[in-house]
């Protein structure tokens, strides 16, 4: 395996050789993310690797609450390189690089999902002093999780081909030969097997190489009979692609309505009440709960109602920030947004009970 960067050594070659006439040399272009930077020749091909890359980052913390990582990088190199593997990955001086190959463009975006995931693995090995060594399962689960942030109707996919597809063998699965979709009902059956609080903690363990078999077994199970059963009944419990309009509008009414005692007992507040007591540690908590709580749903939301949810999105995102003011009209926004939506659905709701011609 090679110590030094790939595809580093490769744009300096071509920034030795003399090019044609006619023959710009070619330009690097960088985006960097706090999870890792991505940098290749080609716009368009670094802003679609750093959508996936920002797409995990967003499922880790506000899904999972994985803390942040520290003292480690990751760097994600895009580049057509004859003899290297699609998608590439090596420690070199104690960091993270995953050399990603563009071509064919048909699965850039499961290689754009795997090199995420094999960025975020690899720092958290590298933090913990170990070299990279996880299961392949969930470097595959990782990546499902970030195609499923991008592209949500992949889960309601993977639930439907597991009600008629058998599950393979636990040690199959493991080993990352059921591929995309079992990895990530495995991920899933696991999150459903283990408190919230625990999460995070334990994808930090796995990402160093603990064997999740051994987990299982601590906590009392075998590892083949909880998989069989846990995967049946995942996909029996497979959830909607969408809501209806009706959940729609009364999760919205549920998240809007802001619950606190200020001193009098309960009450329910709107946001522009709760805005002179943003710096109490339970509002600011609240709020903060409810932003994570409507990044991780609003995808699930019945169109009609998603310029609703996303102005409400904008006000939670500048509760702490923004002047009183901004935040009032923040609050106007989303009230009329959430009024048309409301004349939105009554006409479709008269248009669908009118008797057939």
């Amino acid at each position: 395996m090679p110590a030094l960067p790939v595809i580093c050594l490769t744009l300096a070659a071509a920034a030795a050789s003399p090019s044609a006439p006619n023959e710009a040399p070619p330009q690097a272009v960088f985006a960097d993310h706090r999870l890792a930077s991505v940098v290749g020749e080609r716009h368009a091909d670094v802003s679609f690797a750093y959508a996936h890359v920002a797409a995990l980052d967003r499922y880790l913390e506000y899904v999972l609450a994985v803390p942040q990582l520290r003292d480690s990088g990751a760097r994600i190199e895009l580049a057509e390189l004859p003899g290297v593997e699609p998608v590439f990955p090596l420690v070199a001086r104690g960091q993270m690089l995953i050399t990603v190959n563009p071509s064919p463009p048909q699965s850039f975006s499961d290689r754009c999902a795997e090199a995420a995931a094999l960025a975020w693995i690899g720092r958290a090995s590298l933090c913990a002093g170990r070299n990279p060594s996880a299961e392949r399962w969930l470097t595959q689960a990782l990546a499902a999780e970030t195609l499923a942030q991008l592209r949500p109707a992949l889960v309601d996919l993977w639930y439907r081909e597991a009600l008629l597809t058998p599950p393979p063998s636990f040690q199959d699965a493991v080993a990352g030969k059921g591929g995309l979709r079992e990895s990530f009902l495995l991920w899933r059956c696991v999150r459903q097997d283990v408190p919230t609080v625990e999460i995070p903690e334990m994808l930090l363990q796995l990402s160093r190489a603990s064997p999740l078999a051994g987990m299982l077994k601590a906590r009392g199970r075998k590892p083949e009979a909880w998989w069989t059963l846990r995967r049946a009944n995942l996909a029996l419990s497979r959830p909607p692609v969408s809501l209806g309009m009706r959940e729609s509008s009364e999760a919205l009414d549920d998240i809007a309505a802001f619950i606190f005692d200020l001193g009098a007992g309960d009450a329910v507040f709107t946001g522009p009440e709760i805005v002179p007591h943003r710096r109490l540690v339970a509002v600011r908590q609240g709020v903060e709960i409810r932003l994570r709580g409507l990044r991780r749903e609003i995808i699930r939301q019945n169109p009609v109602y998603h310029n609703a949810w996303r102005a409400l999105g904008v006000w939670l995102e500048r509760f702490q920030e923004g002047e009183p003011a901004e935040l009032d009209a923040l609050w106007r926004e989303f009230e009329k947004e959430r009024a048309e939506a409301g004349a939105l659905r009554a006409e479709i709701e008269a248009a669908l009970a009118q008797p057939a011609r």
